[in-house]
């Protein structure tokens, strides 16, 4: 109904009204019209509204365990070969003094055997000696042990109490005072060397770096894969023990292995031979 048509029958209503009553008569309709209206509007049904597609969760992988450690594995195999390499350049670098070594300094025979000087493991009078290769790599290469100042000052100290006052003691302690001078001023290049190319730092890390790698070789040895990425982390941990040169199948199945897991026999060479293709 339009608005002329609602004032033309509030006037035929009532026309003694006056013009504000029938205004208010007119709102009150519209009013009433427009509830009306919002009812009608409610009650019709709105389109439905699709409803989202959930896919189904994943299911984990059958190896997820392994292939996680083979993932860290691989990560702590690059780690200990930058540990290593770093070391080894350090490591040259203090070789190339210690070769320089007095040769005052080398123990004689009969005195190593008298006093059990060794390099792993304390000795009888608790002191170590300083190992030094000579002519390394050839024919006649061998190993001197040599004093340092630190094991002379040992071994003067505990003498007598460990070998007696008699016999070559004496002779000895006075052989060992006068090394002293001349192991203070060895030891002394030595350390400089090993400060100058943090030596014993890198090699701390060289060490943690192995026993990281080493501990994940293990946890990774004690699973069985049961897809050929899985299979992929065991045979590339295998293809580092040395066992597969120990002839019979175990290189052909170490192949057969890589094979199914896509992984080239060519990257599990290492230092053995038995996955070249030239192999005998």
């Amino acid at each position: 109904m339009s608005l002329r048509t609602s004032l033309q029958k509030l006037i035929r209503r009532d026309p003694a009204a006056s013009l504000r009553e029938r205004a208010a008569d007119l709102r009150a309709s519209l009013s009433r019209r427009t509830v009306v209206v919002g009812s009608v509007a409610a009650a019709v049904p709105l389109p439905a509204i699709a409803a989202p597609v959930v896919a189904p969760p994943a299911l984990p992988h059958p190896d997820a365990e392994l292939l996680a450690l083979g993932e860290r594995w691989l990560r702590a195999r690059d780690a200990q070969e930058r540990a290593m390499e770093a070391w080894g350049v350090a490591w040259r670098q203090v070789c190339a003094v210690i070769v320089t070594c007095p040769p005052e300094l080398f123990a004689p025979h009969d005195e190593r055997m008298c006093i059990g000087a060794g390099w792993r493991w304390p000795t009888r009078l608790g002191v170590s000696l300083r190992h030094v290769a000579l002519d390394w790599g050839a024919p006649e290469s061998h190993t001197e042990q040599a004093w340092t100042g630190e094991a002379l000052r040992i071994a003067i100290a505990r003498a007598v109490p460990m070998l007696g006052r008699g016999g070559k003691t004496p002779g000895r302690i006075r052989r060992w005072k006068a090394m002293l001078p001349i192991a203070d001023a060895f030891d002394a290049q030595v350390e400089a060397v090993e400060a100058a190319t943090d030596r014993r730092r890198l090699e701390q890390v060289r060490r943690t770096a192995e026993d990281e790698f080493r501990d994940l070789t293990r946890q990774i040895s004690q699973h069985v894969a049961t897809t050929p990425e899985g299979m992929a982390a065991l045979v590339r941990v295998i293809g580092r023990y040395p066992w597969k040169d120990t002839g019979g199948a175990w290189s052909n199945l170490l192949l057969s292995a890589a094979n199914v897991a896509g992984i080239d026999p060519a990257s599990l060479d290492h230092e053995h031979a038995s996955t070249r293709a030239d192999r005998a």
